[in-house]
């Protein structure tokens, strides 16, 4: 078992990803830019873009 923890390696979680992913995502700044015009994404507090998928 005690090796199973030393071959561990830390990550970002999946938001962290999605965040750092976004912030050079050319194509994603621009819907942020067009947002206000967007009824199919939002932002969340932690500025990340989500496509809402309607029910």
């Amino acid at each position: 078992q005690h090796g199973y923890w030393a071959s561990l390696s830390v990550e970002p979680d999946l938001i962290s990803q999605i965040k750092e992913a976004q912030k050079v995502d050319i194509e994603i700044w621009t819907i942020i830019e067009n947002l206000p015009e967007q009824t199919e994404f939002r932002l969340d507090e932690d500025d990340v873009l989500w496509q809402d998928r309607g029910s």
